[in-house]
């Protein structure tokens, strides 16, 4: 059986992903998976996994205030559910001003 290639997979996945979506939840995924959630994909989660099973690209949920937040990625699968996200320098850091950072710490 060949091996799964990666960026044929990954478009794959994304266009399943797209095609579920409108409005903001499909603009949310066309604007924020960028160059850092493609690399996490690449180098860390597919090396493990060679597929994207369960895994969700730019996932909304309910935080804490019960305000929509999308999450980079939720892994949804049998009892193991959690959010992970991709923590950029320019979007995270050099780009934040004080409510941006607020809203971040909550």
């Amino acid at each position: 059986m060949a091996k799964a290639n990666f960026e044929e997979e990954h478009q794959l996945f994304l266009r399943q992903h797209l095609n579920l979506r409108s409005g903001e939840r499909r603009g949310r995924l066309e604007r924020g998976h960028s160059h850092g959630e493609i690399l996490f994909l690449k180098n860390v989660w597919w090396p493990i996994y060679e597929n994207f099973d369960g895994l969700h690209p730019e996932y909304e949920i309910a935080d804490w205030r019960g305000r929509s937040y999308f999450g980079d990625f939720a892994y949804l699968k049998g009892l193991l559910k959690f959010i992970i996200e991709i923590k950029g320098y320019g979007p995270h850091v050099r780009d934040m001003d004080r409510k941006k950072y607020c809203d971040e710490l909550n």
